[in-house]
């Protein structure tokens, strides 16, 4: 299994902004992660509508977290940006198909990396915690 950039780049870009104390302009943010501005925008949309990030326009607007740090996981942010984490297609929010017998399995290591990710926050990846 293999992350996209976008889950790369959207965990930099949450870092960035929980650790700055007023919205960061695209310009910068930019300018800060080495992304596009053209990728960003994409990565900055997929994750305002999952109420990761928000963002204000104007002179002194920008992006910043919709949360406190605390309350965002780094589970959220990666399975809005890729795609809820299905490693397989038998794997779904509604429940197992049984098409395989191998199923369990990716049944299982879908639910523990899941509760991985979501045992960890951007808090604590901010604060070096992990």
């Amino acid at each position: 299994m293999k992350l996209s950039s976008k889950t790369h780049y959207g965990l930099i870009c949450c870092h960035v902004l929980g650790r700055s104390n007023e919205p960061v302009s695209a310009k910068k943010l930019e300018s800060l992660t080495g992304i596009s501005g053209k990728y960003l925008e994409r990565i900055m949309r997929t994750l305002a509508s999952r109420n990761i990030v928000s963002a204000n326009r104007g002179v002194s607007g920008g992006y910043y977290l919709a949360r406190d740090t605390k309350d965002i996981t780094v589970g959220e942010i990666v399975r809005a940006l890729e795609d809820d984490m299905r490693i397989i297609e038998c794997v779904t929010k509604d429940g197992a198909c049984k098409c395989c017998p191998s199923q369990k399995v990716w049944q299982k290591l879908y639910e523990g990396i899941n509760e991985l990710l979501d045992s960890m926050t951007l808090k604590q990846m901010i604060d070096g915690e992990l």
